[in-house]
């Protein structure tokens, strides 16, 4: 029995949402989450900041012996993926090629994709879809606002279906699906499907069962029958992060602890 933790970051809240699936999936195993929260937007900022943040993290992790590593956030597996698995030898699993998994195994003619600044100037996921599929057509629409306006509390905002409509409007009606390439937008799920008629995809499910079978794969699923712990660790506000899990995941939370990397 591998009673190890599995951790998952982000830089925030839309981690959570990721989260949600692996519980879903591997209900017994234990789980540590860090929501990078003092230094989000991780889409405003540069390739070499998101990879130091990122390595902070992970030596945090190792430092309590989790036995493998979920990027859930878009932004940092294009920019620190590559470069933490060259460093570390624990399995880490990014959430990129999830979406792209989950895109490809469709058949779509047409999708568009929604993502932070960073990671639709990355062109990480055209490239990849291109490469399994290059006749699919790829609209994809770089969001500023909507992690950050989500992270800060969305029915905050008066003005936050304005900002959610201008978004939407370029993506073309002709699209067959819309992939969320933020795990914050997950959040805004019910807000998405007013005003887009197609398929969404909320790559967090591919993701969780790419866990499963890395586990399987090592050897190092748990085996126990009982309900698996989950930690919460912030490097912000804690009480606002608290508060918005709660919400998402419709359960209560014992703690959410702030530490400094």
């Amino acid at each position: 029995m591998d009673k190890r933790d599995i951790g998952v970051f982000d830089s925030g809240i839309g981690g959570i949402s990721v989260l949600k699936k692996i519980i879903k999936f591997l209900p017994n195993e234990n789980i540590m989450y860090f929501g990078d929260t003092k230094n989000i937007p991780y889409g405003e900022k540069t390739k070499k900041e998101i990879q130091e943040l990122s390595e902070r993290i992970v030596k945090f992790f190792i430092l309590n012996n989790c036995k493998v590593i979920v990027i859930a956030c878009n932004t940092a597996t294009i920019a620190a993926l590559d470069m933490l698995k060259s460093l570390y030898k624990i399995p880490i699993i990014g959430i990129i090629d999830s979406g792209v998994e989950a895109v490809s195994l469709n058949g779509y003619e047409e999708i568009s994709v929604l993502g932070t600044p960073f990671t639709i100037e990355s062109k990480e996921h055209l490239n990849k879809i291109k490469i399994r599929n290059k006749k699919m057509k790829i609209d994809t629409i770089s969001c500023r606002k909507l992690c950050p306006m989500i992270e800060e509390g969305w029915e905050k905002f008066e003005n936050r279906y304005e900002v959610l409509d201008e978004y939407m409007s370029h993506i073309p009606k002709t699209s067959d699906a819309l992939l969320l390439a933020c795990t914050h937008y997950p959040f805004l799920i019910k807000d998405i499907q007013k005003r887009f008629k197609g398929t969404i995809i909320d790559p967090g499910e591919e993701c969780a069962k790419e866990l499963f079978k890395v586990l399987k794969k090592k050897d190092i699923l748990s085996d126990k029958k009982d309900k698996g712990k989950i930690e919460f660790y912030v490097t912000g506000d804690k009480k606002g992060f608290k508060e918005k899990i709660e919400e998402f995941l419709g359960t209560h939370i014992d703690d959410v602890y702030e530490v400094n990397i």
